[in-house]
């Protein structure tokens, strides 16, 4: 069963088969939520016209709920056919017609003719194919001309008898056909209530009948996306996964067997390939993404080169003693570099002995230095050995252009990532989750309470607009994505932990790996065939387990929250603030501590907001006659928010002036009105 679609349509097809009064050619419509830029919708056709073939097609990839190629990050995915007679952004409904064609329910001919009237025979003949039946089985194909044009009114007649006695056939995200390193694919059909049942072989021989006893019955929310990967274990390059599914509902024919297959590529070994992404100038780098095709995470490294000097940021998952890195990276380096590791995990890790042997400078932080002289693992201590502590805010000087390197707890404690100051490109391993759909991510984040997290978070995007020139977060690229993505992403990232703090336990969701049978929670953003800046993250802790992923009292760490988030309704008793901007200003922050010791060190940031400590002091330029103050409350639905006493809303700026003395007071009062927090900011002049 498909979730979100319910009785015969999607969205906007109610107008199109004339469920209310329509008002002539003018009125445009919006199929999508995320149409891609230029894409033309074309008009509602009036309940009595006769039906263009444009109009027809787009009608039934509403209804199935087909989503275009452009719609969603997949490097993997087919190229995306089209008609010589179709353009995206001036014939109506192309994006409709040339994902029709990308389905199959349109023909590979060269020419579409999309302002063409369609006759009934061409539409019955559509539905069949849409549904995998002869045309006679559809309700209505008989006692009509095959000649005769179409209108709204019969194409909606067709569309509702023949969803009311069949059941649509399946459909599969990824899309069928693809060579990919994995696959997590969404089995779905359109037809509401209906069970969909699945049969599936790995080594290319033909999948039993899934209406048979061999055939698995298939949920989403239960059972999360089918994994198909080529695990460590294997002992071929390949898997050609084949998959046959069906559909059935009681009172309604059985769907049509669908077929799909999926050819998951990961050689047992590989030599390391580089890819140009980005030609150098005088104010930007070059950058090479760097991977093997033999590593199971496909975690990509990237060297970026100035014109002084390089830097390579991660290391690898491939075995350090098969093929070396160190080597390939000597191949493109033009000039000396350094070597930035974001955080410790073995595939992002593994290569970096064959640096410190050869005296590369490696930085990492000092959390995740202490994680590798902790290493079992004689080539990880010598590295952590050699290794130089990464300062939180170093910059890097690669002769045009200038690399910060910020640090932020969460997927590892002493998680790092940088951006290039001149060009605003930010990059990470296992920071700001990884919205390729091929694999599905929800990328961990359970090192540091969800509400600390939050506003870590957002003073990190802060530190990036401050490094940038240009204030912007212009890209961001996460080690296990092939396409970067914008500032959308990043806040629909925020948006999933805001969400949890608004909403408590009722924004958390079965995960995309595993469903309800895994039994982790996650926090979603978008719809990841949808919204090319979808996000998702997790696991935040069993589903059948108590919510435990909000701050509370505790005597493990230095947690000064006096309130647990985690009891029922807790979360809105948040009175507190999750970031505090100054403008010109600075504040001068605290040590902000989430996690116990671990390896000997201490998992604490200094010079951080937190928000269970309220006294500050700001300091400002000489001479500042006033100050930019924007808070942003922890929680969106606080009670009350103000700036000495006058109302802000979320996010908001109070202009204050200043005097030798200026005390700033920001007051908070929870949602449920139990709890209120006053913060105190002296100001001073630096």
């Amino acid at each position: 069963m498909s979730p979100k679609k319910a009785g015969l349509s999607r969205r906007d097809l109610g107008r199109w088969l004339g469920l209310q009064a329509l008002i002539g050619p003018a009125l445009s419509w919006t199929a999508h939520a995320e149409q891609p830029s230029g894409s033309s919708l074309g008009a509602v056709p009036a309940a009595g016209a006769v039906l263009i073939r444009h109009a027809f097609v787009a009608m039934l990839v509403e209804h199935f709920g087909w989503v275009h190629s452009s719609q969603f990050v997949d490097a993997f995915k087919a190229v995306q056919p089209t008609y010589a007679d179709v353009q995206l952004g001036v014939t109506p409904h192309a994006l409709h017609i040339e994902t029709a064609l990308d389905e199959g329910l349109l023909d590979h001919t060269a020419t579409f003719g999309p302002q063409q009237p369609i006759t009934r025979g061409a539409a019955i003949a559509l539905l069949a194919k849409a549904w995998g039946i002869d045309t006679e089985s559809v309700p209505g194909a008989i006692g009509g001309r095959v000649d005769e044009l179409l209108s709204a009114t019969q194409a909606r007649a067709l569309l509702v008898s023949l969803t009311r006695s069949h059941v649509a056939p399946p459909q599969a995200l990824c899309k069928s056909g693809t060579t990919a390193p994995r696959r997590y694919v969404r089995l779905s059909t359109p037809t509401a209530g209906a069970t969909l049942r699945y049969t599936m072989t790995f080594d290319g021989s033909e999948p039993a009948d899934p209406r048979g006893p061999e055939g698995q019955l298939y949920d989403f929310e239960t059972d999360g996306v089918l994994q198909l990967v080529n695990p460590l274990s294997t002992t071929t390059d390949y898997r050609l996964y084949r998959l046959k599914a069906v559909a059935l509902k009681a009172g309604l024919q059985t769907s049509a067997v669908r077929h799909f297959s999926w050819n998951i590529v990961r050689p047992r070994s590989g030599v390391f390939q580089a890819k140009l992404v980005q030609e150098g100038s005088d104010g930007s780098p070059r950058i090479w993404k760097i991977h093997n095709p033999a590593e199971y995470y496909q975690a990509n490294a990237y060297y970026i080169e100035g014109s002084d000097r390089g830097l390579l940021f991660d290391a690898g998952e491939y075995d350090y003693r098969k093929t070396n890195l160190k080597q390939f990276v000597d191949t493109l380096a033009a000039r000396p570099y350094s070597l930035v590791l974001g955080h410790a995990h073995p595939d992002h890790a593994e290569q970096v002995f064959n640096f410190t042997s050869a005296a590369v400078p490696l930085l990492l932080s000092a959390i995740e230095r202490a994680a590798l002289l902790a290493s079992p693992r004689e080539d990880m201590r010598q590295a952590g050995a050699a290794a130089q502590v990464l300062a939180d805010g170093q910059v890097f000087d690669l002769g045009n252009v200038q690399i910060t390197a910020w640090q932020i707890p969460g997927h590892t404690h002493g998680l790092s990532t940088i951006i290039i100051n001149q060009t605003g490109q930010v990059f990470a391993s296992d920071m700001w989750g990884c919205n390729r759909p091929h694999t599905a991510d929800t990328t961990q984040y359970q090192g540091v309470k969800v509400d600390l997290f939050l506003s870590l978070v957002r003073q990190l995007v802060a530190n990036y607009q401050r490094s940038s020139h240009s204030g912007q977060i212009t890209q961001v690229t996460n080690a296990h994505q092939e396409t970067p993505v914008g500032m959308l992403c990043v806040q629909n990232f925020l948006q999933c932990f805001q969400q949890l703090i608004d909403q408590g336990e009722s924004a958390a969701r079965p995960s995309i790996r595993g469903g309800r049978k895994g039994g982790d929670r996650m926090s979603m953003v978008g719809d990841m065939w949808r919204d090319r800046n979808w996000m998702a993250i997790g696991p935040i802790g069993k589903i059948a387990a108590p919510v435990d992923y909000l701050s509370r009292p505790t005597r493990d760490y230095d947690c000064r929250a006096e309130i647990d988030y985690n009891a029922p309704g807790g979360h809105l008793k948040y009175s507190q603030l999750a970031h505090v901007d100054f403008g010109v200003g600075r504040l001068v922050g605290v040590d902000v501590c989430w996690a116990p010791p671990a390896n000997g060190i201490a998992n604490v940031q200094s010079d951080k907001f937190d928000p269970w400590t309220y006294e500050y002091s700001v300091r400002v330029p000489a001479g500042s006659q006033h100050l930019d103050i924007t808070p942003t409350a922890m929680s969106s639905r606080v009670r009350l928010l103000t700036v000495n006493g006058a109302p802000v809303k979320q996010g908001g700026t109070r202009r204050v002036a200043l005097s030798e003395s200026t005390r700033i007071e920001v007051k908070l009062v929870s949602p449920d009105g139990s709890s209120t927090s006053t913060y105190a900011f002296k100001v001073t002049a630096a």
